[in-house]
């Protein structure tokens, strides 16, 4: 391995040694010389032993040349084979933290936390391969332990990317991990350290080194015990935990944490407030934001889903809305209104303009709407004035369009009801009923808990005692308390007030809070029913909440919840000896914000957390079990996935996609189940028409919070674990030159070795004479010019004549 494979090229010079060698030998010319032969047949004597000489110092050549070439290119060595052969092993068990705010891109470019986690991974995988010893991997992502423990498995196989995997030579280990991407889920650390505990109890290994890459959020780190109890399950006693910083210092974030519909009523044609809450991460104030919003309408023009495309419906933008200022930390709710004309499913989509954290910018629910929904109104008297004052405020005629359908019935109707008789009723307006019976109470109680709305209006035909013993037994809740006695507001009272005010906040009367308890001045009330409820001197919490209160405290509209379905009750007829509200202007909110309340309870879900399974039940009276489903995508081309239904009732099918339960059983679709974003449901009808449902899939938010944990306060809070800190910068240089450093220095060594033996082998390999020595007094002779000394041949040789 070299860490500058470019330079390879550079091993080419070790060819040049050999080339001078060829090249002197092509410059020796012949000539016949006689002297020469006493000399040829020396050669021929020593011949073998001088030609091993000139080798050696060939070779010896070759060698300084190819070890400088080593050196440049930065050779790390192949010591794998030897370690291999009986080296100690070693177990890296690398966390990877892929929750969404690692996808942070803080600093400048498109490298997010992930990427450089990623990174971090390759560049250890790489060192591991060349370093000596066994070496065993298991690399986890933080999102797929959360998810294994959701689902109830203690496996960390189930979890693990690599579980102990033997580092050899080959990339494609790792291949798979590297091609993941940041999940959108909002997850700790705790289950990954968790499952990785068990994996490397179960694994024999010499030592343990436990990696985690992460951003260090304090959010996550700010609390340090359940993540130091987790690694304490490691089971080598000098365990050592190395924390790779990916993060960069953290820019502006702005993040959108909700987005959905105001409960009303959701009918095609009527105009619905939706609500936008932008909360603003950064460490200063940001002015002058525009939140863009789009509306994606899946009418009757939309029979297929297109995958091509990145929504298959049609968008229509609407004028975006400006945050003009919003200081750090804070959260703003923007209000903006839809208004479709068809029925169907429909989506809504807001986005923030780019910043360092893309995952949170942009969030989208879907719209149910329908067509005017039919809802049930009794009433005891006989004139029925109450009856028709609700259905004409809820159904005014001429061009207002409400939605709601009233359907009067007289008392006789709802003795013999039963759930199914109920069921297509989208609120029940019940009006001083004189009796329940045990059938009409169990019949309203199952269509509460099913998601319907009954409002009551108590008034003089009342019988308390009945109405305690059946609605308020054998689990039933369609009362706030048990009625008590019907008591007259005593007159007088504030001048400052009237005879009714506003009681809890959140309560669906909060939109008419902001005038004041001024704008009920006007209602007059005579009498009402009182509640036998000592929650308030008990100091227990209440069941229900008080809408409205009379000057005197008795409650005079309550709110209760009873399975999924809400309870509003009017503790007061509607009779002019009563009260004078149904003439004062405040009543036609109070029933339109009342009925939308009640229908709440019915409407379909407008999103689902990413983790949460994706659900569809479809009549086969209808549709064909066969469907498609188009998963979400930034850019196109989006996955569709063919899916047909299971059985689950007569004339029913279903489909429920768990990641969950996918993850457990090893399927390779868990990460397109886990998109935020719309999901299309292609559907084909029975008639041979096409219909596409969207599904609104979100992040859970949080995670946009972007402040840095302290690296020592971690530390310190991890003791007596063997912690180190190091960013992922640091990360790379100190794997880049690993081990790097002594092997250049052993390379050096050799070098100075392999230059002194070149030069002794040169000298070892040339001619050379021994100095010249007087004999008898007689010196060599010298250069009669003056020159140096020369050594004689011939006669002259063996000395001079006087």
């Amino acid at each position: 391995m070299f860490l500058y494979p470019a330079l390879l090229a550079g091993f080419a010079f070790v060819a040049v040694p050999l080339l001078v060698h060829l090249i002197n030998m092509l410059r020796h010319r012949r000539r016949r010389w006689a002297a020469m032969d006493f000399l040829l047949a020396s050669y021929r004597k020593q011949k073998k032993w001088l030609r091993l000489r000139q080798l050696l110092l060939l070779l010896t050549r070759l060698a300084v040349a190819a070890v400088l070439v080593m050196m440049l290119c930065g050779w790390t060595g192949g010591r794998q084979i030897l370690g291999a052969l009986g080296g100690q092993t070693t177990h890296h068990i690398i966390i990877l933290d892929d929750s969404y705010s690692m996808g942070d891109v803080s600093g400048g470019g498109e490298a997010t936390s992930y990427d450089r986690a990623l990174q971090a991974l390759q560049q250890l995988t790489q060192r591991l391969v060349n370093d000596e010893g066994n070496h065993q991997i298991t690399v986890m992502r933080a999102s797929r332990a959360a998810l294994a423990v959701q689902g109830g498995s203690d496996s960390g196989d189930v979890a693990a990317d690599l579980s102990s995997q033997t580092v050899l030579g080959d990339s494609s280990l790792i291949a798979r991990v590297m091609a993941t991407a940041v999940s959108p889920i909002r997850t700790d650390l705790v289950p990954a350290l968790d499952l990785a505990g068990e994996l490397a109890a179960a694994t024999s290994a010499d030592n343990q080194y436990v990696y985690i890459a992460s951003d260090f959020r304090a959010r996550d780190w700010g609390s340090t015990e359940r993540l130091a109890e987790a690694m304490r399950k490691f089971s080598s006693d000098d365990l050592k935990v190395r924390m790779i910083d990916c993060a960069n210092r953290p820019e502006r974030n702005l993040a959108v944490t909700d987005l959905a519909p105001v409960q009303d009523v959701w009918v095609a044609g009527v105009p619905v407030v939706v609500r936008a809450t932008i909360k603003n991460y950064s460490g200063r104030e940001v002015k002058n934001v525009t939140l863009a919003c789009r509306v994606i309408r899946y009418g009757d023009e939309v029979q297929s889903v297109d995958p091509s495309r990145r929504v298959s419906g049609v968008v229509d933008s609407l004028p975006g809305l400006v945050i003009e200022s919003l200081a750090a930390g804070a959260e703003i709710t923007k209000s903006f209104q839809v208004f479709i004309a068809e029925t169907g499913t429909h989506a809504i989509e807001v986005e923030l303009p780019s910043d360092a954290l893309a995952a949170d910018n942009q969030r989208t629910c879907t719209l149910p709407l329908s067509d005017v929904e039919r809802v049930l109104v009794i009433d005891s008297d006989v004139d029925e004035a109450g009856a028709y004052t609700v259905a004409a405020v809820l159904d005014p005629g001429s061009q207002v369009r409400i939605g709601a359908q009233p359907d009067i019935k007289p008392p006789a109707f709802l003795r013999s009801a039963t759930m199914e008789m109920l069921a297509p009723y989208r609120a029940i307006y019940l009006m001083d009923l004189p009796q329940i019976n045990e059938t009409t109470a169990t019949a309203l109680q199952q269509y509460v808990e099913a998601g319907g709305g009954i409002a009551w209006f108590l008034g003089d035909a009342v019988e308390a005692s009945d109405y305690n013993r059946i609605l308020l037994t054998q689990d039933r809740r369609l009362l706030p308390a048990p009625l008590q006695t019907i008591e007259a507001l005593p007159v007088g009272g504030s001048t400052q007030t009237g005879d009714v005010l506003f009681g809890d906040n959140d309560t669906f009367l909060d939109p008419l809070r902001s005038a004041g308890d001024a704008s009920l001045s006007m209602i007059g009330v005579a009498k009402g029913w009182t509640l036998a409820d000592d929650a308030d001197a008990t100091g227990e919490p209440r069941r229900y909440r008080k809408v409205l209160v009379r000057r005197d405290g008795v409650p005079l509209v309550t709110e209760h919840t009873s399975g999924a379905g809400t309870v509003v009750t009017v503790l007061s007829s509607l009779a002019p000896d009563w009260t004078n509200w149904p003439g004062d202007p405040t009543f036609v909110p109070f029933m339109l914000l009342s009925n939308a309340r009640l229908w709440s309870g019915a409407s379909a879900s407008t999103s689902h957390s990413v983790t949460e399974p994706l659900r569809k039940t479809l009549s086969t009276r209808s549709y064909f079990p066969e469907m498609k489903l188009v998963t979400p995508a930034q850019s196109p081309p989006r996955v569709v996935m063919e899916i047909i239904g299971t059985e689950a009732e007569a004339d029913t099918v279903r489909v429920s996609l768990d990641p969950v339960e996918r993850l457990i059983a090893s399927e390779s679709n868990v990460d397109e189940l886990l998109r935020p974003g719309l999901f299309e449901w292609g559907l084909l009808k029975a008639d041979g028409g096409g219909e596409v449902i969207p599904s609104a899939s979100t992040i859970v938010g949080g995670e946009g919070d972007l402040e840095r944990a302290d690296a020592a306060e971690i530390r310190r809070a991890l003791l007596p674990i063997d912690v180190q800190f190091v960013s992922s910068e640091d990360w790379r240089q100190q794997n880049q030159f690993a081990g790097s450093s002594t092997l250049g220095l052993m390379l050096l060594a050799l070098l100075g070795l392999l230059l002194a033996a070149e030069q002794a082998l040169a000298y070892w390999a040339s001619y050379h004479t021994r100095a010249a020595v007087s004999t008898g007094g007689t010196l060599a002779a010298d250069d009669p010019r003056g020159g140096s000394k020369r050594h004689e041949f011939g006669l002259a040789a063996g000395g001079r004549s006087a």
